[in-house]
C-alpha cells in the first residue's frame, strides 16, 4: 500500500484579474496518489525555479486536465511509482485525447504535455521515487506539435506618436479630473451626518465609506444621482437617473475617476514609460516604490523580468521643473505617485500588501464593496485606448509591441539593429522576437545593398568586346588604344596579359598612382581589364591555372580569392561558340600564361 499523505495541498494564485485559490485536494480526485505527488511536484517547482503566478497556475491547470482526464482502467492507487505500464498508457490516452478536446491550430495539447513532463521531472529530482518508465515517458518528446507563433511586429512611426499623443492628453484629463475631485473632497463632509445633497459630500463617502466590513453605499449614490445632486460634476449624470439598483455600480464607477486613476488612466502611464524606457509591460507593471531611488535630475528604477529571472536598473531623467508637467521617464512616474496619493493613503490604512506598488487605484468589486488594489493591466484597458485613435492603429493590440517600437527606433537612429538590442534580454530571444521586425528587416536589407554596391564599385570585372582587336583598333577612347596595344604587343607580353588594361595605375587592388602589381592572377576581377576575342586562348589557358588553384585551396578560400574571376571567365567564354573554343585551343595547344612566383598559389 502506498504511504502517501492525501491532506489537500494549499496553493494561491495572484493573478492580473484576481487573486486565487489553487487548492487541490487529491480526494477529489479518481486518482489521489497521483494527484499528490504531482501536486508536490508542482508547490517544489514554485519554490525553487520562482516561478511567476501566472505560469504556475498555468501549470496547475495542465495537471487539473490530466487528473480529469485518465482512464477508468487505471488503479485508483496508481502513481507515480507504480510498476508496469499502466500509468503510461494511461498517460498516453489522455495525451491523445488532447488532440480532439481543442482546434487543430491550438498549441494547448502541445504545453499540457510540456508541463506535466516537466511536473514528473521535478517529482524525480526532488529524491522521491520514481518508476523508469515513468520517467522515460516523461524524458521522452511530447506527442503534439507545439507550432510556431508569428513574431509581434512593432508599430509604425507614425502610430507610435500617435499613442504617445493619445497617453499624454488622457493624463492631462486625469489630472485636472483628480484636481476637481480633491478640491470638492477637501470641501466635502459626511453624508451620514450632513446627507447626500452635495456632490461634495458624495465624493466624501466614495472616499471613506462603502469599505469592508461596512455596507456598500451604492443606493445613497443612486438616490443622490436621481435627485440631480451629480449634475454640476458632469452634466451627463442626468442620463443615469433612470438608472435601477441593480446597474448602480455604473454610476459608482463613473465618480471612481474623480478621485482615483482609472485602469485606462494606468495603461496610458505605462504605456509612455514603456516608451521612454524601452522596458517590457510587465516589468513596469510589478515596480513598488521600494524599487524606486530618487537622485539629483534622475530616478532609478529597478526592474523585473519574472520569466527571464532578470533584475536591471534604468535611469530615468526629470526634466527638473517643479511643476511635474513634464513628459521624460522621472517626470512620468512622479506624476503617477501624485496621481495614486489617494489610493496608496487608502491602502496603507487597511494595511494592505500592495500599498507600495506603482500603479495602484481604487476598484468596485462584486459585492459592491471599494477597495484598494494594483492594477491587473488586462488587455481590455490598452485595447480601448488604442481603439480610441484615428487613423486606427494597426493590430493585434499588444502592448509588448511598444518594446519592439523602442528598438526598431533606436536601430533607425543609431542605423544597428545589435546597438538596438542592447543587454536586456538573451541573443535567442532577440534573434527569435526582434530580430523580424520590419525595421530591423529594412535595416539589414540596406546594410546588404551597401556592402553589395561597396563590392561591386570595386569589383565589378572586366569588359569584353567580342571581336579581335584588328577590327576596332581605329576606334577613338580607351577601347581603340586597349585595341592597340595588343596588336603591338610582344609573344612576351602575351604571356603576361591574358586581358589589355585602360588604366594599369589607377588598379582597384594598388594604391592610387602606383603601376598595377596583380596582372595577371587579378585581371578577371578588375574594371580596367577589357578582353577581346584574340584573347581566347590565353583566357582557356588561365582558366587551367585557376582550376589547379580549386584543387590546392579549400573551397571557402578559393571563393573568396579566386570564385569571381572564374565567375567571369566563365560568362566570357560562353560567349563563344563550343567550336570556336575548341578551334582555339587545338591552334595555340602551346600557349602558355605567366604568372609571378609571388601570385602563385594563395594570391591575397
Amino acid at each position: 500500500m502506498t504511504n502517501i499523505d492525501l491532506a489537500p495541498r494549499q496553493m494561491r494564485f495572484v493573478l492580473p484579474t484576481a487573486n486565487l485559490d489553487g487548492t487541490l485536494a487529491p480526494l477529489d480526485f479518481e486518482h489521489p496518489v497521483l494527484a499528490a505527488e504531482l501536486a508536490d511536484a508542482l508547490i517544489d517547482m514554485r519554490r525553487t525555479m520562482d516561478h511567476s503566478d501566472g505560469t504556475s497556475y498555468q501549470y496547475r491547470r495542465a495537471l487539473i486536465s490530466l487528473l480529469l482526464g485518465l482512464p477508468d482502467a487505471l488503479p485508483r492507487t496508481a502513481g507515480l511509482a507504480s510498476p508496469g505500464n499502466s500509468l503510461i498508457d494511461a498517460l498516453h490516452v489522455w495525451e491523445s485525447a488532447l488532440a480532439g478536446a481543442y482546434p487543430p491550430q491550438s498549441t494547448i495539447p502541445y504545453k499540457y504535455g510540456r508541463q506535466v513532463r516537466a511536473l514528473i521531472r521535478v517529482h524525480a529530482a526532488s529524491g522521491r521515487t520514481i518508476s523508469e518508465a515513468v520517467l522515460r515517458w516523461a524524458q521522452a518528446r511530447v506527442l503534439h506539435q507545439g507550432g510556431e507563433s508569428t513574431p509581434l511586429d512593432e508599430f509604425s512611426n507614425a502610430e507610435r506618436i500617435a499613442i504617445r499623443a493619445a497617453c499624454r492628453a488622457r493624463i492631462r484629463e486625469l489630472e485636472t479630473r483628480l484636481a476637481v475631485g480633491r478640491r470638492l473632497l477637501a470641501s466635502g463632509a459626511d453624508p451620514r451626518v450632513a446627507g447626500w445633497g452635495r456632490s461634495a459630500d458624495v465624493l466624501w463617502g466614495i472616499r471613506h465609506l462603502g469599505r469592508r466590513p461596512h455596507a456598500t453605499i451604492e443606493g445613497d449614490i443612486l438616490r443622490a444621482c436621481a435627485t440631480g445632486v451629480l449634475d454640476d460634476l458632469d452634466a451627463d449624470f442626468a442620463d443615469e437617473r433612470v438608472v435601477t439598483q441593480i446597474d448602480a455600480g455604473r454610476i459608482t464607477r463613473r465618480l471612481l475617476p474623480y478621485l482615483y486613476p482609472t485602469s485606462e488612466d494606468l495603461v496610458a502611464f505605462r504605456s509612455l514609460l514603456q516608451l521612454e524606457t524601452g522596458a517590457a509591460p510587465e516589468e513596469w507593471s510589478g515596480v513598488r516604490l521600494t524599487d524606486i531611488e530618487h537622485s539629483t535630475g534622475v530616478l532609478r528604477v529597478l526592474l523585473r523580468k519574472a520569466r527571464a529571472h532578470r533584475t536591471r536598473t534604468v535611469r530615468c531623467a526629470v526634466t527638473g521643473e517643479d511643476d511635474r508637467k513634464g513628459w521624460r521617464a522621472g517626470d512620468l512616474i512622479l506624476r503617477l505617485i501624485a496621481a495614486t496619493e489617494l489610493a496608496r493613503t487608502e491602502a496603507k490604512e487597511a494595511g494592505a500588501s500592495d500599498a507600495d506598488v506603482l500603479f495602484l487605484t481604487v476598484q468596485r468589486t462584486a459585492s459592491r464593496h471599494l477597495v484598494a488594489r494594483r492594477e491587473s493591466f488586462s488587455r481590455y484597458p490598452f485595447t480601448s485606448l488604442l481603439t480610441s485613435i484615428s487613423p486606427e492603429i494597426s493590430k493585434p493590440y499588444d502592448s509588448r509591441r511598444l518594446r519592439k517600437t523602442v528598438k526598431s527606433v533606436r536601430a533607425a537612429v543609431l542605423r544597428s539593429a545589435d546597438a538596438a538590442a542592447g543587454d536586456d534580454h538573451s541573443i535567442a530571444v532577440y534573434q527569435r522576437h526582434y530580430a523580424q521586425s520590419t525595421t530591423v528587416h529594412v535595416l539589414a536589407g540596406n546594410a546588404v545593398n551597401a556592402a553589395q554596391n561597396q563590392v561591386f564599385d570595386r569589383v565589378r570585372g572586366p569588359v569584353f568586346v567580342h571581336a579581335a582587336a584588328s577590327t576596332v583598333n581605329d576606334v577613338a577612347g580607351e577601347l581603340g588604344t586597349a585595341a592597340a596595344a595588343e596588336l603591338a604587343s610582344s609573344a612576351t607580353e602575351h604571356r603576361m596579359n591574358v586581358t589589355q588594361c585602360t588604366s594599369p595605375y589607377e588598379s582597384p587592388f594598388t594604391p592610387a598612382g602606383r603601376l598595377c602589381e596583380h596582372r595577371p592572377s587579378m585581371c578577371f576581377a578588375c574594371p580596367n581589364a577589357i578582353v577581346f576575342a584574340d584573347h581566347l586562348p590565353r583566357v582557356l589557358a588561365y582558366r587551367e591555372i585557376l582550376r589547379g588553384h580549386e584543387n590546392e585551396m579549400p573551397p571557402a578560400q578559393f571563393a573568396a580569392v579566386h570564385g569571381q574571376q572564374l565567375v567571369n571567365i566563365e560568362r566570357i567564354l560562353r560567349e563563344f561558340s563550343p567550336a570556336e573554343i575548341e578551334n582555339a585551343r587545338i591552334a595555340h595547344e602551346s600557349v602558355s600564361v605567366h604568372v609571378p612566383l609571388t601570385q602563385r598559389g594563395v594570391h591575397q
